[in-house]
């Protein structure tokens, strides 16, 4: 794992960091009790847990207002990470949306400001240069981006000055930025955030047909076109992802641990990386998940895993968007 220690920041990035879309809850988390989001966020505080990550577009700003409460009296605990939507991707709306998301955090300063989203028609430099001026100002301390594929990279590198995180989404049945992201990133000294590192449930071990995936988690391209909110267009690799699934578990249960604790054991282990983001909804989630932070894996697992999500890896390919035919991640 890289470490990601840089000196502007409060306290170091934990290995597993505190993912809160789904403490905002909405049509793909369903109904969540304010008082139980709190609980979650003071859980991982309390078990050493430092990022925590949210975002505008995270409930309209829901997730952001529910971080800022569970904050009051304990932000001196947290490195704090949001984003600047895909929208908002002019230097006047970023300023705004920084502001926006500082008064909805109840903070004076944003640890990690994030680009959520690259369109095609922004002029990336002029953002850059806005958000750098939000770190001269004191408003945000350090800088990163989200989904930046290798060519988004070059950008950044030729107009950027000392950012150093992309988050991308990673797991074992999804290994697309292998192919060239990880390396750009070592190349341009930027620690990897993983996010979706369960794949939605998945690799909890809990589905074991896709019919048994709860609707709105059939959108990525695993699975058909023609599946609730899915927009790739593409006939997806169901029976693949699911025979895949069941080489992870039979890893998992010979090496006796939990399929969703190995899955983030490897890529606690995976090049590049400075911190695992999941999501959890309860302290007993939290409690479950940081097991994983436990437990060793060997290089003889390691190769075994890798050798059981090989074949996955290759047919999805390296379009490294979950969602899209067309990568946005570019």
């Amino acid at each position: 794992m890289k470490p990601l220690h840089p000196a502007a920041l409060p306290l170091p990035i934990s290995p597993l960091a505190l993912g809160t879309w789904a403490l905002a809850g909405d049509k793909f988390w369903g109904a969540q009790a304010e008082r139980d989001s709190v609980a979650t966020i003071h859980a991982a505080l309390d078990a050493g847990v430092t990022l925590i990550d949210t975002a505008p577009a995270y409930g309209d700003g829901l997730s952001e207002e529910i971080v800022g409460r569970a904050l009051r009296g304990r932000r001196h605990q947290a490195v704090l990470a949001t984003k600047i939507s895909e929208a908002d991707l002019t230097p006047d709306r970023t300023v705004a949306s920084c502001e926006a998301s500082l008064r909805r955090l109840q903070t004076d300063c944003i640890d990690l400001l994030q680009i959520h989203w690259l369109g095609s028609g922004e002029r990336l430099e002029d953002v850059i240069a806005a958000m750098e001026g939000l770190r001269a100002a004191g408003k945000v301390r350090t800088l990163g981006v989200c989904n930046f594929g290798a060519q988004s990279l070059g950008r950044l590198r030729a107009a950027g000055r000392g950012w150093v995180t992309n988050q991308l989404p990673y797991n074992l049945i999804w290994r697309a930025i292998e192919f060239e992201i990880v390396g750009a990133c070592e190349r341009d000294g930027l620690g990897i955030l993983c996010y979706s590192p369960l794949q939605q449930g998945l690799l909890t071990g809990r589905f074991r047909t896709p019919e048994e995936v709860p609707v709105g988690r059939h959108r990525t391209r695993h699975f058909r076109a023609d599946r609730p909110m899915s927009r790739h267009g593409g006939a997806g690799c169901e029976a693949l992802t699911f025979a895949t699934l069941d080489r992870i578990r039979a890893v998992a249960e010979r090496l006796g641990q939990p399929m969703a604790d190995v899955a983030l054991a490897w890529l606690l282990h995976r090049p590049g990386v400075s911190s695992v983001i999941f999501g959890a909804r309860t302290p007993q989630q939290v409690q479950e998940n940081l097991a994983a932070g436990r437990l060793a894996l060997d290089a003889k697992t390691i190769a075994e895993l890798n050798g059981a999500t090989d074949e996955l890896k290759t047919v999805l390919g390296p379009n490294a968007d979950l969602w899209a035919g067309e990568p946005r991640i570019r």
